[in-house]
């Protein structure tokens, strides 16, 4: 439902999500400068992290509000993960020509997480 507190519930949340996937960046910058390891190590995360979520929320729905979810799958979730970095950073690697680097991105991104997604379900 909207309304004025599911509103800031959820930029608060995000705002926390995206300060981690900076500091997660960054960190993984420092070590491997030029690969986008920081993208895909908070997708994986995210991924892992809505597998756990999914399956908590599932199994004690009736006692979890509905704010803990807006907060944690929509808000920290949606600003940890990076759909639209990990597109810009794949097209950039195809520019330069590098499709094997393209591709290997392409799949660890999207298999990883839906393995990690499984996983964190699990």
């Amino acid at each position: 439902m909207f309304n004025i507190t599911n509103f800031l519930i959820i930029g608060l949340a995000a705002a926390i999500g995206a300060w981690l996937r900076w500091v997660i960046g960054y960190l993984f910058y420092v070590l491997y400068p030029g690969l986008p390891f920081g993208t895909l190590a908070v997708n994986l995360l995210g991924g892992f992290l809505i597998g756990m979520s999914i399956a908590y929320f599932q199994t004690t729905a009736s006692t979890i509000s509905e704010e803990l979810k807006l907060f944690i799958n929509i808000g920290f979730l949606g600003g940890l993960t990076t759909f639209s970095a990990y597109t810009s950073e794949i097209f950039s690697f195809l520019q330069k020509g590098e499709v094997q680097t393209s591709l290997l991105f392409l799949v660890g991104h999207v298999f990883g997480a839906l393995i990690m997604a499984y996983i964190g379900w699990y």
